[in-house]
């Protein structure tokens, strides 16, 4: 709905017409109606004014507004306004069936962004650079740009450091032809560049109009954070093993210089505590590796990848009894570091165990009733049962429950953080259950889509035992 003044001027629009005109409400208001009509239709509009101030009758024109460029097709109905009245002359309503074109859209998209909590904006891309049609508050928080100020020009011209325009162009050509775009980017603000995650995805597009949505989630906080851990991680594990050295070091020698039994037994003692401490920062290694670099998505082949751990595995504690049934292939998506869970939980089921431990792993397709996968909806299953005492109810709650990290003692459970986080890398899950005096973790991977020969897993079964 709008009001008009006797020279036909805007003294009102609502704002839900003047958000489909892609004009901001207060921006229209002093301005002629015919400013929104095509010229070819301007006459006949004028006229269609003209009777309803004559007759004080109402009037139903046909004619086409113009938005964003193109020729949109309306009806108005016009009708007077009562003579006491100082809002205007004339109010007009626009037929709501004809507000169902692009602009419509446009709109809803306006509607949409407005609930992301993340930087996100609607363009048009044509022949140049993205156009600007619409952002969300967030943006405008987030780049220090104004909504109207960016309306209507270049996305390119504003964000895009002149280093990274032709990374940004690839970006609109691959979304341009229907693909999801998702990189880190650095991207220019009125504070300066920033780091963010990008996702950029196709809208609506035909021979000449094309919609692109971009959001942009700030990261710039987390990776200063990731970095600060690094340093941290580095410089105390550099610490930790030079002074573990020499702690090895002088045990060794206060146990070989001397008679004394309990001399002897301290000097074990001090020994047995260095060792702990090691396989603690290596794990903390471990861990900083796989967080500090993205997955690589390889294909690797479990079945296989689980035959070699347990061979190592069987070498290095020859006194524990591990058993195995291993299918093959399993190829899943993952870095190779899906090895570094499986020795992880294998070494956990053999070590926290006070008697000779026995171990079974194994291997297995299963196809999820309700669980939407790759692969035609298929899992590779991994699971390690032992019978050892269990994993203390704290480290439960926290890794397979989402309790309070808070609960977490000193470095306990560091190992099944590593196995957490590599399968969670994978799209993948860890559960824990304890039946019967034994303990099982089972991992879910979704398998991969290429079902190619992955190299080794044809040794799978035959290593199996």
């Amino acid at each position: 709905m709008f009001l008009l003044d006797s020279e036909f001027r805007f003294t009102f629009i609502a704002g839900s017409l003047a958000e489909w005109l892609e004009h901001e409400p207060r921006a229209l208001v002093g301005d002629p109606v015919t400013n929104i009509v095509a010229p070819a239709d301007t006459d006949a509009v004028e006229t269609a004014l003209a009777q309803v101030v004559e007759t004080q009758a109402s009037q139903t024109v046909a004619c086409h507004f113009v938005v964003g460029g193109e020729r949109i097709p309306v009806d108005i109905e016009l009708a007077p306004v009562t003579a006491e009245s100082t809002l205007g002359a004339v109010i007009g309503t626009v037929q709501r069936d004809a507000m169902s074109g692009p602009p419509s859209q446009l709109v809803q998209l306006r509607d949409f962004i407005e609930l992301l909590d993340d930087a996100a904006v609607v363009y048009e891309l044509g022949d140049g650079d993205p156009v600007v049609k619409a952002v969300n508050s967030a943006f405008e928080e987030t780049f220090g740009y104004r909504a109207d100020y960016l309306r209507g020009e270049s996305l390119h011209s504003y964000i895009v450091p002149g280093e990274y325009q032709a990374e940004a162009t690839r970006f609109n050509e691959r979304i341009a032809d229907g693909n999801v775009a998702t990189e880190i980017v650095e991207r220019q603000t009125t504070n300066g560049v920033q780091e963010f995650s990008y996702r950029g995805l196709p809208i609506d597009w035909d021979s000449d109009r094309f919609l692109g949505l971009a959001v942009y989630a700030d990261i710039t906080e987390k990776q200063q954070a990731r970095q600060h851990l690094q340093v941290l991680h580095r410089v105390l594990r550099h610490n930790v093993r030079n002074e573990l050295t020499v702690i090895f070091g002088m045990a060794e020698r206060i146990a070989d210089s001397t008679d004394d039994s309990d001399v002897r037994e301290a000097s074990a003692r001090i020994i047995a505590s260095a060792e702990t401490l090691a396989n603690v920062s290596e794990k903390a290694r471990m861990a900083e590796d796989i967080l500090g670099d993205p997955p690589s998505n390889t294909i690797v082949e479990v079945g296989s990848t689980a035959t070699k751990v347990v061979a190592d595995a069987r070498r290095t504690w020859p006194e524990a009894t591990i058993v195995t049934d291993i299918e093959t292939p399993l190829p899943v998506s993952t870095g190779f570091e899906i090895r570094d869970a499986l020795e992880n939980l294998v070494e956990n089921a053999i070590t926290h165990n006070s008697d000779p431990a026995s171990v079974r792993v194994t291997t297995r397709t299963e196809t999820p009733i309700h669980t939407s996968t790759r692969a035609a909806g298929k899992n590779a299953v991994i699971t390690v049962e032992d019978d050892g005492p269990g994993i203390p109810e704290h480290e439960q709650a926290v890794i397979f429950e989402g309790a309070n990290i808070t609960q977490l003692k000193h470095g306990s459970g560091l190992g099944l953080w590593v196995v957490r986080w590599i399968v969670e890398s994978a799209d993948g899950t860890v559960s824990y259950s304890r039946a019967d005096g034994r303990t099982t973790i089972t991992l879910r991977l979704p398998l991969a889509t290429d079902f190619g020969s992955v190299p080794g897993s044809e040794q799978a079964n035959q290593d199996s035992l």
